[in-house]
């Protein structure tokens, strides 16, 4: 796998000793990437490659001599591989505590001490970030991809009707940012078989700033979701004096049972028994049946640093609540919203909630002896 990686170092003798452990790297056992280096020794020349150039990874180093000015640069071009760029980073200080990172990235960046082995341990690093990585590039290739193909049979050929001269090019870039977004999210949705995988149902944290619609609160122990229509969500509060929450019963100890038995069967079991199992799991996540629920995913959050676990739930249609809607409960919802459901899967719990409450119900049949 070939990995193009950055590094930012001023210092002559540790740029000699990262070419020379770079030279190594490629004959030594078995490398895990076939390495493809780019050095820069400033903050400018960072910022300029990292505008020109895709990046797997790079090591930066904090403190910086910027014309004699020596100060923690490196911090900046970390901010920049943040915002502009899908890379694994590895910043490296002999001060710890002046890099600035974070919570968000401590996934993907990692802090080294300088003057301890340092280049052996990024290497090292960087090494156990191989899938990681491997995603990541596959992911990017796929949106080149499919771009190329959405833009030549589609786009392209309809140009002339984006940029008709009735509106600005602004408009028009922004409306085919979003069309064309619509199309990788359409086209990737129709080219995989195996169905979603469970962390595709959030967007965690919340995508929007806004409450919406799937938003999911956290409040004195318990978990409810917005079920609020969108349009009443954008309207004044004197038309939408309200927001509806509906209650997540947690289903966790249901689905340990089924997983346990879908475990013991593929162990000791026949290949009727382990479809017998998949099916019941499937019918679980299809509601099992029950009008008055909606099967909810499991999902993890951190909690004071800590990998948590929630869920699966059914969102219980006849445990609905409605709070008043103010200044201070919109804020106190926003603080406690923890997750929110993807755009995906918002539409089929709607549907169902007006399914339920549109039912009517009929007597029940006796059949006349």
């Amino acid at each position: 796998m070939k990995l193009n990686l950055l590094i930012v170092e001023d210092a002559s003798k540790i740029l000699s000793s990262w070419k020379e452990r770079i030279e190594f790297y490629a004959v030594e056992g078995s490398p895990v990437y076939i390495l493809n280096p780019t050095f820069v020794t400033n903050l400018k020349d960072a910022q300029k490659a990292i505008e020109n150039t895709t990046f797997d990874a790079a090591v930066v180093d904090i403190r910086l001599d910027e014309g004699g000015d020596q100060t923690f640069h490196g911090n900046n071009i970390l901010a920049d591989l943040a915002s502009k760029s899908l890379t694994v980073c590895a910043v490296y200080t002999g001060e710890p505590g002046t890099e600035m990172i974070e919570d968000h990235q401590k996934d993907f960046v990692r802090v080294f001490q300088k003057g301890e082995g340092e280049i052996e341990h990024i290497l090292a690093w960087l090494d156990s970030k191989a899938g990681m990585i491997s995603a990541f590039q596959t992911m990017q290739d796929s949106f080149k991809k499919s771009m190329a193909k959405a833009f030549t049979r589609s786009i392209w050929p309809r140009w002339s009707y984006w940029l008709n001269g009735e509106q600005n090019q602004e408009f028009a870039s922004k409306a085919l940012t979003r069309h064309m977004a619509t199309h990788l999210h359409a086209s990737f949705l129709n080219d995989d078989e195996l169905g979603a995988h469970p962390e595709e149902y959030f967007f965690i944290p919340a995508l929007q700033e806004k409450l919406d619609t799937g938003d999911i609160i956290q409040t004195e122990g318990k978990l409810e979701i917005i079920v609020t229509p969108r349009c009443d969500m954008v309207r004044s509060k004197s038309k939408t004096p309200t927001y509806q929450l509906v209650l997540l019963l947690d289903r966790s100890e249901d689905w340990s049972k089924l997983e346990s038995k879908l475990k013991e069967r593929k162990v000791e079991g026949t290949g009727k028994s382990i479809v017998s199992a998949q099916s019941e799991i499937r019918k679980f996540t299809n509601h099992n049946g029950e009008t008055g629920g909606h099967f909810i995913q499991q999902f993890r959050i951190k909690v004071d640093g800590e990998d948590k676990t929630f869920g699966p739930f059914y969102a219980q249609f006849n445990l609905l609540r409605s709070i008043e809607r103010n200044a201070e409960s919109t804020q106190a919802l926003l603080d406690n919203r923890v997750a929110s459901l993807s755009n995906e899967f918002v539409p089929s719990l709607v549907e169902r909630l007006g399914s339920y409450f549109s039912r009517i119900g009929t007597p029940d049949y006796s059949h006349p002896e």
